[in-house]
């Protein structure tokens, strides 16, 4: 569905190298169709020229992204679940979850909290244990298609 093009050379997805978050915003991005965004992201760590600048771009555009500070989105970063999560959620418009996620490490209050919830109660995500989200663990290539293949099918 041209959602990713692979990485590393032809025919290869990587599968459990680790996603970044321009690579998770990129998915996103073109899941939603690469809709041109009407102005520049103002990170100062994403140059016009970069292959996600548009991403970032309109992922900042739609509220799906604020980046790790004013300034700066966090290129190079690795994307973790909750992170992942969160920008799925944003992107689908923050809907309510009718009850907490019931994971244990999802601390009340945390800004993926809501997030975890949803996508629990939704089915894009089951959590890495029946009681643990995975909070802080990176997500790979893999893990990412997944959740928006189940984000995409709602």
């Amino acid at each position: 569905n041209g959602i990713t093009t692979g990485a590393g050379g032809a025919g290869k997805f990587a599968p459990d190298n680790t996603c970044t978050r321009e690579q998770m915003v990129t998915f996103l991005w073109r899941l939603s169709g690469s809709p041109e965004p009407n102005e520049g992201c103002g990170f100062t760590d994403v140059a016009e020229d970069a292959w996600y600048y548009k991403a970032v771009s309109w992922a900042k555009e739609n509220g799906i992204t604020t980046g790790i500070s004013d300034t700066l989105f966090g290129v190079g970063g690795s994307c973790t679940r909750e992170m992942c999560v969160t920008f799925l959620w944003r992107a689908a418009g923050k809907p309510s979850a009718s009850s907490p996620s019931g994971f244990e490490d999802v601390k009340a209050g945390a800004y993926y909290e809501e997030a975890v919830a949803w996508a629990s109660e939704t089915g894009v995500t089951t959590g890495v244990s029946a009681t643990k989200f995975g909070v802080g663990g990176l997500c790979t290539r893999a893990m990412i298609v997944t959740f928006m293949y189940r984000y995409s099918n709602l």
